[in-house]
């Protein structure tokens, strides 16, 4: 099985929220070296992370690289696509609660949402990005995982359908236990069609 996932956070993120995106790619590697593997992409890196996870044999990691590194934020966005395609890739997941634009629908998609009011605004127009991509993935997203009971209340209030909805979540918002492991595999292997 090959999951692709949007890392930023795996890959830049020293605090909480990329500890548990570090820690969950960590354990599906390791703990199922023969059925599956994990391809990070990510707009930039830290080499301390990236060299982490250089480690596994079954994670690989991909950042822009050419004209695409003048402009990062915009190759994870817009120009992923052909990259996922190049790789076969069939489930992609958001673990920063966003997916790229235009991602093609033969492709799975999964996003983990922390908080729909999580995000720190440092300005009207920030806003009103971060609210325009939160609304494309929340509706391009075939299963939207929610951290906590609350958080798909939250969505649901917010216009998701529950359909959608997967609570997937431990007692804080970045506790990661066997069991939740455990369910994000299930869910890959349901979205696979295994």
């Amino acid at each position: 099985m090959l999951v692709g996932y949007e890392a930023n956070n795996a890959l830049r993120n020293s605090r909480e929220l990329g500890d548990f995106c570090r820690n969950l790619i960590e354990r599906l590697a390791t703990g199922r070296v023969n059925s599956y593997r994990a391809l990070l992409f990510a707009s930039r890196t830290k080499k301390d992370y990236r060299s982490y996870f250089s480690s596994f044999s079954n994670v690989g990691t991909f950042v822009p690289f050419g004209w695409s590194r003048l402009m990062p934020s915009l190759w994870m966005r817009y120009r992923l696509n052909p990259w996922l395609k190049l790789e076969k890739v069939k489930i992609f997941h958001g673990l920063n609660e966003e997916l790229p634009y235009h991602i093609d629908r033969d492709i799975k998609t999964i996003i983990t949402c922390y908080g729909v009011e999580r995000h720190h605004r440092t300005s009207v127009m920030d806003s009103l990005l971060w609210k325009k991509r939160m609304h494309y993935s929340f509706s391009a997203a075939d299963v939207i995982v929610a951290v906590s009971d609350k958080v798909k209340q939250d969505l649901v209030a917010n216009g998701v359908t529950p359909d959608k909805i997967v609570v997937i979540g431990g007692k804080t918002p970045y506790e990661l236990t066997d069991r939740m492991v455990e369910q994000y595999f299930e869910l890959y292997q349901t979205l696979a069609g295994k």
